[in-house]
C-alpha cells in the first residue's frame, strides 16, 4: 500500500483570497501559472512542511481537483483495482482519521 499527498491548486493563493493566518505566518504564494511553477510551489511546501510523504503534483488544468474536489483537502483511499474505497468529506472540518483508518483496514482484508 502506498501513500501520496496531491497538491493541487493553491486554497488561499497572494493574487486571490486570503486567510488572517497565512498573512500573519507571511505564507503567500502566488496561484501558478504552468506545471513548473506548481511543481516548485508544492517542492517549496513538502520542504518546509517537512513532509516524508511522496507528493504528486496535478497539472496547471486541475485535472485531479476537478475529478476529486480536493479543496480545500480531503482523504481518498483508492483499492487496488482502482476504485474508490473512501471518499473523505471535504476538510478541515470533514475531516475524519478514524473512519479513513477502519477504510483502510477493510481494503487490507
Amino acid at each position: 500500500m502506498a501513500f501520496h499527498i496531491v497538491y493541487i491548486r493553491e486554497a488561499h493563493p497572494g493574487n486571490g483570497w486570503q486567510v488572517p493566518e497565512n498573512l500573519i505566518e507571511n505564507i503567500v504564494y502566488d496561484e501558478p501559472a504552468t506545471d513548473q511553477a506548481r511543481t516548485t510551489a508544492a517542492a517549496t511546501c513538502a520542504l518546509s512542511l517537512d513532509l516524508h510523504m511522496p507528493m504528486l503534483v496535478d497539472d496547471i488544468e486541475n485535472g485531479v481537483d476537478r475529478q476529486y474536489v480536493g479543496l480545500p483537502m480531503r482523504l481518498f483511499l483508492v483499492d487496488a483495482s482502482g476504485t474508490i474505497a473512501y471518499a473523505g468529506d471535504k476538510g478541515p472540518r470533514g475531516w475524519d482519521d478514524d473512519a479513513f483508518e477502519v477504510a483502510i483496514q477493510e481494503t487490507l482484508k
